[in-house]
């Protein structure tokens, strides 16, 4: 099935690129550019995510260290 689309791929654009050659490079050289976008798309939101969860566990982390801070002077704030 596989071997099957590569093929009629291969032929219809072989076909397309004896009619219109730059149209088939032009049209190529963007379906690539989409291909990559949806790669940068997906580190970012995997970028972004971890980002968050590091700024949520310091968060924690620093509450921690605050509330030690104050057991250490016995409760009081201000």
């Amino acid at each position: 099935m596989l071997l099957s689309t590569i093929s009629l791929v291969v032929f219809l654009g072989l076909v397309a690129y004896d009619v219109w050659p730059i149209g088939v490079t032009v049209i190529g050289i963007l379906v690539v550019l989409m291909m990559l976008l949806q790669f940068i798309v997906y580190a970012m939101d995997q970028i972004s995510a971890s980002a968050l969860h590091i700024w949520t566990a310091g968060r924690k982390l620093m509450g921690r260290v605050v509330q030690g801070f104050r057991n250490l002077t016995g409760g009081h704030g201000r």
